[in-house]
């Protein structure tokens, strides 16, 4: 007889406390303002809080690039600078894409009414994340076209350069 009402049991026990406990859901965060600091080139510090630049991928620490005659050069801190510049010391907003795993936040950032990933991928200091979004596709073939930015020389695609890194670092270890 007991075995007869376990099944039933459980059921009202569970459909009790999906009802009666309250959900666990994470609520989306709201905007976050204030001074913005580029932390690297496509990643924004405010108040202590990281944000990944919403649709755009910058150069790597370690990554070089080649300018117009050949010579390599430090592309990840000139695209840091870069987004330095742009923040100028304002007050940055990061409205956070959604809530994800593992920091920094993708986020939707603007200073000044400007969209910092925009404004990073058209002045050439930063590529299209086209894997995340084709929002910025466009602004990327203009700014690689009009040869602005790294594009004045030769710069590798900063996923591309990561996938090379693991590539050779597999070779060294085998």
């Amino acid at each position: 007889m007991i075995a007869r009402l376990l099944p039933p049991l459980a059921l009202f026990l569970a459909l009790f406390l999906a009802l009666t406990l309250p959900a666990q859901t994470a609520a989306p965060t709201g905007p976050v303002v204030g001074k913005g600091t580029a932390k690297e080139g496509d990643i924004v510090t405010i108040n202590g809080q990281d944000f990944r630049l919403d649709g755009i991928d910058a150069p790597d620490v370690g990554q070089k690039c080649k300018n117009v005659k050949g010579t390599e050069y430090d592309c990840y801190e000139l695209s840091r600078r870069m987004l330095e510049r742009i923040l100028n010391n304002d007050e940055v907003t990061c409205t956070p894409r959604k809530e994800q795993g593992k920091p920094p936040q993708l986020a939707i950032c603007v200073v000044r009414g400007v969209n910092i990933s925009r404004a990073m991928v058209q002045l050439g200091y930063a590529l299209a994340y086209r894997a995340l979004t084709p929002a910025y596709a466009a602004d990327e073939a203009l700014a690689s076209s009009h040869r602005r930015g790294m594009w004045a020389g030769r710069v590798e695609a900063p996923w591309e350069w990561r996938s090379r890194q693991q590539a050779e670092k597999l070779k060294h270890t085998q």
